[in-house]
């Protein structure tokens, strides 16, 4: 396991990459406890950071799988991002990292806190807190796709413009920003910022990737590319007659229909530890079923937890199916950039 819970707060489990951990050895081993004591400080407050916005996103109905720290800081890791919400999600974090380092710093004025040695310099802890948060907040802002500034701006950007060529000015911005990055880190010899390069400029061009193919995706039917041509069984029948079926047609699962409906699915691996005599209706399992008109993603996210899909029309009636190794076909067709296909789609 890569990761561990360490808490769970507004029902969204926070955990520590094993990267992490090692991490803070390398604090307490080269900066002392002193050093640890404010890494740890400056990693809540990064939990708080990500927190934000997990809050917001929660309010506009995204799910929040977990808050995973890494060694270049934190990442919210949820379901997609609705278009008209990102501009609240994305700069909820940064406001609350200034807002918080502006507390530290006056609270420190005013009460003074503990003081950390480090390296033979002393480090009030409130105060460089509330400056890393400060810090952390603007550099967040920083036009770089897909950090948070990227984000605001894609958002102002879609307001204006189509949401992908948005997303491609976004983009296109984030990986020069990641190359002055990665220079500035070369040249100060800092590990931290190098990484935080490498993460953006990754991450922006594979994001623009992602929301290409998912606008393609989104154009191609499940009628479209489903097999029409059904072959199914009776719950009445028995392993043996579906053996029978597998040699003579080759498909390694078949629909259960009784009286003209679907009422299970069945496939080689339900059969390999049972008697021949066994009935159908005894191991067959409920249907993954998506409609006519159901897009590709969608069809892709139903395939996550079943070999095959059945395509059900308005009457609720079996129409065609579609499988995994149906759905990698497709997807190889797609890869073809001068394919008449993919331009049709695209347009």
């Amino acid at each position: 396991m890569l990761s561990f819970r360490i808490a769970k707060i507004m029902g969204i489990p926070i955990e520590l990459h094993i990267t992490f951990i090692l991490l803070l050895v390398l604090v307490y081993y080269f900066w002392g406890l002193d050093g640890l004591i404010l890494y740890i400080f400056l990693f809540a407050s990064v939990v708080l950071h990500e927190l934000a916005h997990s809050y917001v996103a929660k309010k506009h109905g995204v799910y929040i799988e977990k808050i995973l720290l890494l060694p270049i800081g934190g990442m919210a890791m949820m379901s997609k991002i609705p278009k008209k919400g990102e501009l609240k999600i994305a700069i909820a974090g940064p406001i609350v990292s200034i807002l918080l380092g502006i507390t530290l710093t006056v609270l420190s004025s005013l009460i003074g806190g503990p003081i950390l040695r480090i390296n033979g310099i002393n480090y009030p802890l409130l105060t460089t807190v509330g400056i890393l948060n400060i810090f952390l907040g603007v550099f967040n802002l920083l036009p770089a796709f897909p950090m948070d500034g990227g984000r605001i701006l894609r958002a102002l950007l879609a307001s204006k413009m189509d949401y992908l060529k948005a997303t491609k000015i976004a983009s296109i911005v984030g990986q020069y920003f990641s190359f002055l990055l990665l220079l500035f880190g070369v040249l100060s010899f800092n590990i931290i910022l190098i990484l935080i390069a490498l993460f953006i400029y990754y991450g922006a061009s594979q994001e623009y990737n992602a929301l290409v193919a998912e606008e393609i995706f989104d154009k191609i039917k499940a009628k479209d590319i489903m097999n029409p041509r059904i072959v199914s069984v009776s719950p009445t029948d028995s392993v043996r007659d579906l053996v029978y079926l597998m040699f003579k047609y080759r498909y390694m699962g078949y629909p259960v229909i009784e009286n003209g409906k679907l009422v299970g699915t069945v496939s080689f691996n339900d059969i390999t530890t049972v008697s021949d005599q066994i009935a159908i209706r005894d191991i067959m399992k409920p249907p993954v079923t998506v409609p006519e008109d159901a897009t590709l993603n969608d069809v892709i996210f139903k395939l996550g937890s079943s070999d095959r899909v059945y395509v059900m029309d308005k009457n609720d009636r079996l129409r065609g199916i579609i499988s995994k190794t149906d759905v990698l076909r497709i997807l190889r067709i797609l890869r073809l950039k001068d394919n008449d296909i993919i331009k049709k789609i695209s347009l």
